[in-house]
């Protein structure tokens, strides 16, 4: 797994004022994600956003993982860090419901749907009661696919079997 930098690290590396890089994340200038409350930053990211490659920094996707498990949240938050994309981690849906209540509308929601379906439920209807054009990603196990159909019903969801594969979540990202 690549080493990742926080503010501080960054803006050494980049020989600039922790304050300024800090300014420019916090304005999706710069690619990063937020894990545990720090930004975290990867070098080889900031290269190539800094040497002229990367095109458009501001249309980094966001996305919102909301997953219990705390590994499998960093996992996913790496891998769209590795995608250039900022990601906001929650551990459960009244985090999530924090986040979007404060206005924060994500490109996608990664959804760790947990067994109990009718919290499922009522967390995607607070989902499309602040925006009906979200795209939701639930992640499940396939035996329990079916169970999402009702959901499926409260606009843009994709099922994604678990344990999620890498290639997958990569072209989901790629894709916003």
């Amino acid at each position: 797994m690549a080493s990742y930098l926080n503010i501080r690290e960054a803006a050494e590396y980049l020989g600039i004022s922790p304050h300024t890089l800090y300014k420019l994340v916090e304005r999706s200038e710069v690619p990063a994600a937020k894990i545990g409350g720090s930004w975290r930053l990867n070098p080889a990211a900031l290269d190539e956003f800094f040497s002229g490659k990367q095109s458009s920094p501001a249309k980094s996707p966001e996305l919102l993982i909301v997953e219990r498990d705390e590994d499998l949240r960093r996992t996913l938050a790496s891998i769209a860090m590795s995608r250039n994309a900022r990601a906001q981690l929650a551990g459960g849906t009244d985090d999530a419901e924090m986040l979007l209540s404060a206005g924060w509308v994500p490109d996608l929601i990664l959804y760790g749907v947990p067994d109990d379906m009718g919290e499922a439920f009522d967390f995607m209807q607070r989902i499309r009661a602040v925006s009906k054009d979200c795209r939701v990603a639930a992640m499940v196990p396939p035996e329990r696919a079916a169970d999402l159909k009702d959901l499926m019903a409260h606009g843009w969801m994709i099922v994604l079997p678990t344990p999620v594969e890498r290639p997958e979540m990569v072209n989901l990202i790629a894709s916003l």
